[in-house]
C-alpha cells in the first residue's frame, strides 16, 4: 500500500490554483490555463493548437467539466486541477492514518467528500488516480 501516515498540514483548496489542466475548447487536448499577473483572469494558451484565451471566470472556460483530469470513479467523478492536486489526493488516499489540524475546517482535506475518505474505495479511488497520472502523459 502507500504511505503510512498523512498529516493534514492545512492546504486549501486554493493552494492548486497556480495551474489548471484543461481540455482545449479549440482543439480538446490537455492544456493548462494560468492566473493573470493581477489574479483576476485565467490565460489559456495552447501549446497543441496555438490558441489564446484570457477569461474573468473559470466557469465561462467550461468549468469543472473542462477539467483534463478526471475520470468516472465509485460512480461520481474524480477530479484535480493539476499534478500536485493529483499528488495530494494519492498521498491522503494511500494513507492508512490520517491526522488532522484540529480547528481548521477549511483544509481540502476536512472538506474531501466522503466517498473519496472510505477505506472501502480506497483501491478503486487509487485505480482513479492512476488513470490521471496517464493523462498527465497526454499534455
Amino acid at each position: 500500500m502507500g504511505k503510512a501516515r498523512f498529516r493534514d498540514k492545512g492546504e486549501w483548496i486554493g493552494d492548486f490554483y497556480n495551474h489548471i489542466l484543461v481540455e482545449c475548447p479549440q482543439c480538446k487536448k490537455g492544456t493548462k490555463i494560468t492566473w493573470v499577473a493581477d489574479k483576476t483572469k485565467l490565460k489559456l494558451a495552447c501549446q497543441k493548437c496555438g490558441i489564446v484565451s484570457e477569461s474573468n471566470f473559470f466557469s465561462s472556460i467550461g468549468g469543472q467539466e473542462s477539467l483534463w483530469l478526471q475520470t468516472h470513479c465509485c460512480g461520481k467523478t474524480l477530479w484535480a486541477y493539476n499534478e500536485e492536486h493529483l499528488d495530494f489526493l494519492e498521498n491522503y488516499v494511500s494513507a492508512s492514518l490520517r491526522e488532522r489540524v484540529p480547528n481548521i475546517n477549511k483544509s481540502i482535506a476536512s472538506r474531501l467528500p466522503n466517498w473519496i475518505k472510505s477505506a472501502k474505495n480506497r483501491e478503486e479511488v487509487l485505480k482513479g488516480i492512476s488513470k490521471l497520472r496517464k493523462k498527465l502523459n497526454e499534455i
